[in-house]
C-alpha cells in the first residue's frame, strides 16, 4: 500500500502537476498574447481563422515536446504497439488546445463593446471597434456587386464549396459596405454537367433569395477583420469599383442574435472542457505503473534512447546525410508557411488564389509565363495536401538519395516536376495545378525503374513494390476522381521511369554497388 501511495506521488509530481502548469500557462499565455498584439495593437497579420484555430491547435505541442514528452516516459504506457506514449502526447495536446480555441470567440466579446450609433458613416471614426447598432441605415440595392469562387474540401478534394459574395455600399457612407454571403456545398466527384447544372441552380436560388432579403433584419452588425469572407467581399467590390483600396473599406455583416446572448455557454464550457481534460489526463497519469529505469535515467538527466522527435530533427537537417531530401521539404514546408502569412486559406486556397502565387494553367504558361511550370511545384492547396506530399517526398527522396547522389537527385527531381507541368497543361485546358507529387511521382518512377530491372536487393524490392502500391497506386486511383490532376501523376511517373531506364542503361553496375547501404 504504501508503494502504491508512493508511485501516485511521484506520477503526480513529475508528470501530472507538471501538465496542469503547462496547460494553464499555455491558455494564459496565449490569451493575453492573442488580447495585446492581435485586439489591442492590431499589429498581428495573420488571418482569424489562424489566430482562432490553428494556432491554439499547435501551440500546445511546443510545451509538451520541450518539457512533457521526457516525463511521460516514466509512466510504463508505451503499449504493445510503440504508440502510447504519443497518444499521451496527443491527448495532453487535445485538453489544452480546446479550451484555448473555445476561449478566442469569448475573448473577442468581452474585448468590445457593442457601440450605438446613429447613421453608419460615424463607423469611419470608430476604428478600434468591432460590434455596431445601428439606429438608421440605407442601402443602395442598385449598386451591389457580387463575386463567386470555389473552394474544394476533404483529404482527396472530394467536396466542392460555392461561395457567392453581395456587397452593397451603404447610402450616405463612404466605403462602408453591407456583405451577404451565400454558401453551398456539392460533391467533387459528380460529373461536369452535373456541376454547371448545380451551379446555375445555386446562383438562381441565390438571386432569388437576394431579391426578396430584408437589409434591416438585424440585430447589430459585425465588421469583419481579417478573414477568407473579408477577402471575398472586396473581390466583389473590385469587381465594379477596381480603383479602390482594400484597407480603406470596412465591410459589414449583419448579425441576427442579440449580442449579449450571442456567447451563450462559453463561459461555461471553456472551464468545463479544461476540467474534463485535466480529469481525463488525470486517470491516465494514474492508472499505468511507473517504469523504474526511465525514472532513474529521467532523474539523471539522461537522453532518451529512442527519440522520435530527435529522428526527424535529424532527418530534417540539411547538414545530414539526406542533404537533399531534407532541403526539399524544408523548401516545401517554408513555401507554405509564406502563403499562409500572405492570407490563403490554410485548408483549402481557391485556384484564383492559386494562380496569383505561381499555380500552373494552360493559358498563361502559353502566354510566357513559363516560370509557373517550376513555381507550381513548391505550391500546395491546403496543409492535407502538404502532409500528403511531404510524406511520399520523404520517403521516396531517401530511398534515392544515397544510390543517386546530390545533384542526380535534385535535377531528376525538377526534370520530373517540370515535365509533370507540362503534362497538366498538355491534358487540362483550364485547370489550375500545383503541388509536389508530380515531382514526387517523378521519383516514383525511378523507384519503379529501379525494382523492375532489379537495381535493388532481392530483399527490399518487396518493399519498394509496396511503397509503390500505397502512394503511387493509392494516388492514382484517386486521381481517376475528380479534383486530383492525374495528368501531373502519370507525367511524373513516366517521366522518372524513363529517365531511370537511362541511368541504368549508363551505369547499372554503379548503381547496383551504391544500394549496398539498404
Amino acid at each position: 500500500m504504501k508503494q502504491q501511495l508512493n508511485e501516485i506521488e511521484i506520477k503526480l509530481k513529475e508528470v501530472y502537476l507538471p501538465y496542469l502548469v503547462v496547460s494553464i500557462g499555455a491558455i494564459i499565455f496565449y490569451g493575453l498574447f492573442r488580447w495585446l498584439f492581435d485586439i489591442k495593437l492590431s499589429v498581428l497579420p495573420l488571418k482569424e481563422d489562424l489566430i482562432n484555430f490553428w494556432i491554439p491547435f499547435a501551440l500546445p505541442w511546443i510545451p509538451i515536446l520541450i518539457w512533457l514528452r521526457r516525463r511521460i516516459r516514466i509512466l510504463n504506457a508505451n503499449g504493445r504497439d510503440g504508440n502510447g506514449f504519443f497518444l499521451y502526447q496527443f491527448a495532453m495536446a487535445g485538453a489544452i488546445a480546446v479550451p484555448i480555441i473555445l476561449s478566442q470567440n469569448y475573448l473577442e466579446k468581452i474585448s468590445y463593446d457593442l457601440v450605438s450609433i446613429e447613421e453608419i458613416h460615424e463607423i469611419q471614426n470608430l476604428k478600434s471597434e468591432k460590434f455596431f447598432n445601428v439606429q438608421s441605415f440605407g442601402v443602395d440595392k442598385k449598386e451591389c456587386l457580387h463575386y463567386v469562387t470555389v473552394r474544394a474540401s476533404g483529404r482527396y478534394n472530394e467536396n466542392l464549396n460555392l461561395y457567392l459574395y453581395v456587397t452593397c455600399p451603404f447610402d450616405n457612407a463612404k466605403n462602408i459596405w453591407y456583405g451577404v454571403k451565400y454558401t453551398k456545398s456539392l460533391s467533387n466527384r459528380i460529373s461536369d454537367d452535373k456541376k454547371n447544372s448545380e451551379y446555375r441552380s445555386f446562383l438562381e436560388m441565390s438571386e432569388k433569395n437576394f431579391s426578396t432579403y430584408d437589409f434591416q433584419n438585424i440585430k447589430y452588425f459585425e465588421k469583419l477583420g481579417y478573414t477568407d469572407d473579408r477577402d471575398g467581399f472586396f473581390k466583389a467590390i473590385r469587381e465594379g469599383k477596381s480603383h479602390l483600396d482594400k484597407k480603406e473599406q470596412v465591410i459589414l455583416v449583419p448579425r441576427a442574435e442579440h449580442f449579449d446572448q450571442d456567447l451563450g455557454n462559453t463561459y461555461f464550457w471553456i472551464f468545463g472542457s479544461f476540467g474534463i481534460g485535466a480529469f481525463v489526463i488525470f486517470w491516465m497519469v494514474i492508472i499505468p505503473g511507473i517504469d523504474v529505469r526511465e525514472l532513474n535515467h529521467f532523474k539523471d538527466g539522461r537522453p532518451l534512447k529512442e527519440d522520435g522527435l530527435k529522428d526527424i530533427l535529424e532527418f530534417l537537417d540539411p547538414r545530414g546525410p539526406n542533404k537533399v531530401t531534407a532541403i526539399l521539404l524544408l523548401t516545401n514546408i517554408a513555401v507554405f508557411v509564406v502563403m499562409i502569412l500572405m492570407g490563403l486559406n490554410i485548408i483549402s486556397p481557391t485556384p484564383h488564389e492559386l494562380l496569383e502565387i505561381g499555380g500552373n494553367r494552360r493559358f498563361e504558361v502559353l502566354a510566357g509565363e513559363y516560370w509557373r511550370l517550376f513555381s507550381s511545384m513548391f505550391i500546395h492547396s491546403g496543409i492535407m495536401h502538404l502532409f500528403m506530399n511531404l510524406f511520399g517526398l520523404g520517403i521516396s527522396a531517401s530511398l534515392l538519395e544515397a544510390i543517386l547522389g546530390k545533384t542526380k537527385l535534385m535535377s531528376i527531381y525538377l526534370i520530373s516536376g517540370v515535365l509533370a507541368s507540362l503534362a497538366s497543361i498538355y491534358w487540362h485546358e483550364n485547370t489550375v495545378s500545383v503541388g509536389a507529387s508530380g515531382a514526387i511521382f517523378g521519383l516514383y518512377g525511378l523507384i519503379l525503374a529501379f525494382t523492375v530491372f532489379k537495381i535493388y536487393p532481392s530483399y527490399m524490392r518487396g518493399v519498394t513494390w509496396i511503397l509503390l502500391g500505397l502512394y503511387a497506386g493509392v494516388s492514382l486511383l484517386f486521381g481517376f476522381l475528380d479534383g486530383i490532376d492525374n495528368a501531373a501523376h502519370i507525367g511524373g511517373l513516366t517521366s522518372g521511369f524513363f529517365i531511370g531506364g537511362i541511368l541504368i542503361l549508363t551505369g547499372r553496375d554503379k548503381l547496383i554497388k551504391n544500394t549496398s547501404w539498404i
